[in-house]
């Protein structure tokens, strides 16, 4: 079984990747932590740089994660002009203009998903972003793929 499509990676994918790439980080986790905390000692113990401190805690990792989604999304070539996807038994193939790769599922260490997107990842930090509204009627046929090609305990992804 195979299957191809195309996909226009936008702003709004790439921050939901970023933002799912963050959140699972222990530093983001314990930054946060902190700034309920520092949230919590503003009400307790009435320091007025405590809100402070819990502001940029909170909200500077995913700003910076927007303003490297818009940047990307702008000078990637590829986020800009498409890509094409052809999922098989082989691999997958990722077309984007005259550059063709082909990655096989032995090189994918993990298959995720969110509320938008489906992630292959190749790295920690690399992954082939899946945007549902891209795949359309092909999503059922990209999920049997990544479940019959992938080790059962790599995909994280709710059915």
């Amino acid at each position: 079984m195979e299957t191809e499509f195309d996909v226009k990676i936008t702003t709004s994918a790439l921050f939901d990747f970023k933002m799912q790439v963050l959140y699972r980080q222990p530093v983001t986790i314990i930054m946060t932590a902190i700034g309920c905390l520092m949230i919590y000692g503003f009400i307790t113990l009435r320091q007025w740089y405590f809100p402070l401190i819990a502001l940029i805690l909170i909200l500077y990792p995913p700003i910076d994660m927007l303003r490297l989604s818009v940047m990307q999304a702008k000078m990637v070539p590829a986020f800009k002009n498409g890509m094409h996807y052809k999922l098989s038994p082989e691999g997958i193939l990722v077309k984007s203009g005259e550059e063709e790769q082909l990655v096989s599922w032995e090189n994918c260490t993990k298959a995720s998903g969110s509320r938008s997107s489906y992630f292959i990842f190749t790295g920690k930090k690399n992954a082939f972003i899946l945007p549902k509204a891209d795949m359309k009627e092909k999503t059922e046929d990209v999920l049997r793929i990544i479940s019959a090609n992938m080790a059962p305990e790599k995909v994280k992804i709710r059915f």
